[in-house]
């Protein structure tokens, strides 16, 4: 039989998933993790049923564990090593630390010569396989796009602190973008490094840490950015440690994303006991900080938040975050095709690039993009108050 190397050199369905897969091996140094392939092309599918022995023949998204794929590696080629194959199908790590390093050198450092970010900047290269790993990993899919976001943040971080502006506020002034420095951005987790390093203190640890942070360099008010709502009452990063007894019926929360749509249930709920939180701004630390709580002490949590691209990727990393404690609610086909049946607003873009971690929103991705029409929730207010009070 042919070598690993000659075999796979010669299936080109395996080329995009060798080529992820390396990426992931090479971003965390072992066999660790999964990748996924969005709208796999049909000699893909066809490679990976025939080495796998499973059918992949007609599916939107693909899945292997890289640990899967090293138990069947071993039974197919015994004596070889994957990450031998591995090696072979990505860019040299050594090749990627000088390329990056030379360009941060010679395109940024000169720039920033005098300044704060000029430290962080040096940081970089001389910790690039210590502590900057992911962002070399990133650099090897899109150099353009991580020297341009470094140049960015470099520039932002020198015009930190600020005096109480919210960081929503200052994204909008700097980038003309509110949400581009959310914390779960990429370019707003690069800031939190260059921040952390400015502090002299490690990146932040949990959403205590973080929102230290934040208030140190003026980007945080403990006021109205970082609101939730529980009912009717209003907190926000001030009062919510003070929040008790919010368990509601059976350790369950609400959470619902739209305002209009939590109002309308919230009003056919006025005597019911149940808790049900709007987030205001579902990217303020007020919010997740209260949902680590809640998690903690037991609850579950059912969120039904916006089905458009955005929406749905905001749920999403709900999920990863909250694991088995987090519901989705009200996100099925028929739901989905209740609230577009008299929209006439079409989604912006497919959003190729999309793909989900949770099979529910994978699901309503598909059909998303099917019919590629924005939804209106506030159809489904009857259904939300049934659920909760059934």
């Amino acid at each position: 039989m042919a070598s690993s190397l000659e075999y796979f050199r010669q299936e080109k369905g395996f080329a995009r998933l060798l080529k992820d897969m390396a990426t992931m091996f090479v971003q965390h140094g072992r066999i660790y993790g999964a990748v996924r392939l969005l709208n796999p092309a049909a000699e893909e599918a066809c490679a990976l049923s025939q080495f796998f022995e499973r059918d992949y023949a007609n599916q939107r998204l693909i899945r292997i564990s890289l640990a899967e794929f090293e138990r069947r590696f071993a039974k197919v080629f015994p004596g070889e090593n994957v990450s031998d194959l591995f090696a072979e199908f990505q860019t040299p790590l050594k090749n990627i630390k000088e390329a990056f390093a030379e360009r941060i050198e010679t395109e940024l450092l000169p720039k920033y010569i005098g300044t704060l970010a000029y430290e962080w900047l040096s940081d970089i290269v001389g910790c690039m396989r210590r502590k900057y790993r992911p962002l070399m990993t990133q650099y090897a899919k899109d150099q353009k796009k991580v020297i341009a976001m470094l140049d960015k943040v470099a520039e932002i971080s020198n015009q930190l602190p600020v005096s109480l502006t919210p960081l929503k506020e200052f994204s909008a002034k700097v980038l003309g973008e509110p949400h581009a420095l959310d914390f779960d951005t990429e370019c707003g987790t690069l800031l939190i490094r260059a921040l952390a390093f400015r502090s002299i203190v490690s990146p932040p640890a949990g959403i205590d840490d973080l929102i230290g942070l934040y208030l140190k360099f003026g980007l945080l008010t403990l006021g109205t950015m970082c609101r939730v709502v529980v009912g009717t009452q209003v907190f926000n990063l001030d009062n919510i440690a003070q929040l008790s007894d919010v368990k509601g019926r059976g350790g369950k929360v609400f959470i619902i994303e739209n305002a209009h749509v939590y109002a309308a249930v919230n009003d056919r709920l006025a005597n019911e006991k149940v808790t049900l939180i709007s987030p205001v701004n579902s990217h303020n630390p007020a919010f997740l900080y209260l949902l680590d709580k809640l998690v903690a002490d037991g609850c579950m949590l059912y969120y039904a938040g916006d089905m458009d691209y955005k929406g749905l990727l905001r749920a999403d990393k709900l999920y990863v975050r909250y694991g088995k404690k987090f519901m989705p609610w009200r996100y099925s086909k028929a739901d989905y095709e209740l609230v577009t049946a008299n929209s006439s607003a079409f989604l912006p873009d497919e959003r190729k690039d999309l793909a989900m971690q949770n099979e529910v929103f994978a699901q309503l991705l598909s059909q998303m993009r099917k019919i590629g029409k924005t939804a209106n929730s506030l159809p489904l207010v009857p259904l939300l108050v049934s659920d909760i009070v059934k």
